[in-house]
């Protein structure tokens, strides 16, 4: 064999022989491409968890939800059980100030039931009427801060003047 069919032959042999060099960066591709799959599924698996964790925590927001209704309404129900042990303690304190009355022949039957008393308009009240609604306002509301009440005194001071102004007059 001559030299020159020697270099042939050896440059058939490199080409249809793989380098080293070619070797490496196939396997390196290779590597990559798993990694690249391992991480994908790495990334799945984390959707998947987060959504479980999700869930997780919304069902346990609507369990937290749920508890506090629930207790919402044993309180109520306590509230409610309260009410009901006062008011029944309060019953029997005014049953017993009160002293049974005697029984009364019973009233003839009225024909016409009376019409519902009007409210008198603060304006046409005498000064009597005034102080007798102002005893009421206190007892009932605790003071005079309504408008109501504000009103009713202005009433009493505006009689009060007038009152005052007549025996004045009559002097003269």
């Amino acid at each position: 064999m001559s030299k020159e069919e020697k270099k042939e032959g050896k440059e058939e042999k490199k080409e249809t022989e793989e380098s080293p060099e070619k070797i490496d960066i196939k396997e390196k591709k290779k590597e990559k491409d798993e990694d690249k799959d391992k991480a994908k599924d790495k990334k799945e698996e984390d959707k998947k968890g987060k959504k479980a964790e999700k869930e997780t925590k919304k069902k346990e927001k609507d369990e937290d939800k749920d508890k506090a209704k629930d207790k919402k309404e044993e309180d109520k129900k306590e509230e409610e059980g309260k009410k009901v042990e006062k008011e029944t303690k309060e019953k029997p304190k005014e049953e017993e100030k009160e002293p049974p009355e005697p029984e009364k022949a019973p009233e003839p039957e009225k024909k016409e039931p009376a019409p519902a008393k009007k409210k008198k308009k603060i304006n046409k009240m005498t000064l009597s009427e005034v102080e007798a609604q102002l005893n009421v306002v206190e007892e009932k509301m605790g003071g005079f801060t309504s408008k109501y009440a504000q009103h009713l005194l202005r009433r009493k001071e505006i009689l009060t003047s007038q009152k005052e102004e007549k025996p004045a007059k009559k002097q003269k």
